[in-house]
């Protein structure tokens, strides 16, 4: 199991403040798991204390041969599930890339890192849009973010009764769909309806 804090709040390796953290913010169920189940090993914590990414695309000398993958590319909040996502969708981008035709040993990867691009801006967007909101962030906001926010919380709520949004927003999180597919024009209407004028179902 994974427990997470921000800013002052820090999980530390000690079982007691593990067990009580699973308790008090998590359902029961993994409460009873930290406290009855078998430890496999001690806590294990983990303090990179931000995203990174390296934009490989934008090299204009880029050596021959070069392939990086997961985490050599871009490495997120570990919060939000996508490292292992992301790696696995970056060797589907080498898949497509080596299967597209022969390459010259001798040139650079260009086109499959313009493919992992692609990964590597779904995967950002959904972690830094919520980083940034934790109330120890103070910016700098992206252009529109404040527009981009407002239609984020009212698509969330709506999410929480309306099981067409829930799963629509749960394929973005879990990177089976792109951040885009959530401004497509029936996504966004549902969202406008159910949110401002009611109507959601549970």
């Amino acid at each position: 199991m994974l427990v997470a804090g921000y800013d002052g709040d820090r999980p530390s390796r000690d079982v007691a403040d593990f067990t009580a953290r699973c308790r008090e913010h998590y359902p029961q169920m993994f409460g009873d798991i930290a406290e009855h189940g078998e430890m496999l090993g001690g806590v294990v914590t983990y303090h990179q204390a931000d995203s990174r990414r390296r934009d490989f695309h934008k090299l204009d000398r880029l050596p021959a041969g070069l392939v990086a993958a997961g985490d050599a590319v871009a490495s997120f909040n570990p919060v939000y599930g996508q490292g292992m996502t992301s790696a696995t969708l970056h060797a589907s981008c080498l898949s497509k890339y080596l299967r597209s035709g022969p390459k010259p040993h001798d040139g650079p990867a260009h086109a499959y890192f313009d493919q992992v691009r692609v990964v590597v801006d779904a995967a950002w967007q959904i972690s830094t849009t919520a980083d940034i909101e934790l109330p120890h962030v103070d910016g700098p906001y992206p252009p529109g973010y404040k527009v981009t926010k407002w239609f984020g919380d009212l698509l969330f709520r709506a999410s929480l009764t309306d099981p067409v949004l829930n799963a629509r927003l749960g394929r973005v999180t879990t990177m089976l769909d792109h951040p885009a597919a959530l401004s497509r024009p029936g996504t966004l209407f549902r969202a406008l309806r159910l949110g401002l004028l009611g109507g959601s179902r549970r």
